[in-house]
């Protein structure tokens, strides 16, 4: 194994570590759009999420192809530092750091996109209840008719709740 291809697996790496810093950066915009209801400026973040994600996928093959190189196509981070240990110390903490990183990078994104799930989730609800008191506005019930327009029976004499015995 040659510390070119361990070199090369690292900058592979660290390309994928920028691409999701970046892909960091559009959760943080998206979840403030949410926040402010700002739904017209959404379709675009989430075409430039799209877009990351596809600039991920196309990294993501090439770590592989280098990888290959190394032993195996799926090889880990964990893998590639143990064979970096055993030639090429600097390489090797280098590996360590991106391995750090990327733990935090899935971490983070995972917890705002769980964050972004609950304010959309939330904004639907919302979006219902302000429905329904549309809905009640244009469309109110009275002590004659109902929502539909149908006569409310108030001829049928109303019991009180204290009944006496005879």
């Amino acid at each position: 194994m040659s510390n070119a291809t361990l070199t090369q697996f690292k900058e592979a790496v660290d390309e994928e570590i920028k691409s999701y810093e970046a892909m960091e950066e559009l959760y943080k915009i998206k979840q403030a759009i949410l926040v402010q209801g700002k739904s017209d400026v959404l379709w675009e973040v989430d075409e430039k999420i799209v877009s990351r994600m596809k600039t991920l996928k196309n990294l993501d093959s090439q770590r592989k192809e280098i990888a290959k190189y190394l032993g195996s196509e799926t090889l880990t981070m964990s893998q590639a530092i143990a064979k970096a240990q055993a030639s090429n110390d600097a390489i090797a903490e280098k590996l360590k750091t991106q391995q750090t990183k990327l733990k935090i990078l899935a971490n983070s994104i995972s917890l705002y996109e769980r964050t972004n799930m609950d304010l959309i989730k939330h904004g639907l609800i919302m979006t219902g209840k302000t429905i329904n008191i549309i809905v009640s506005a244009l469309l109110p019930q009275s002590n004659q008719y109902n929502k539909e327009g149908k006569n409310v029976e108030n001829d049928k004499f109303r019991i009180s709740s204290i009944v006496e015995e005879v």
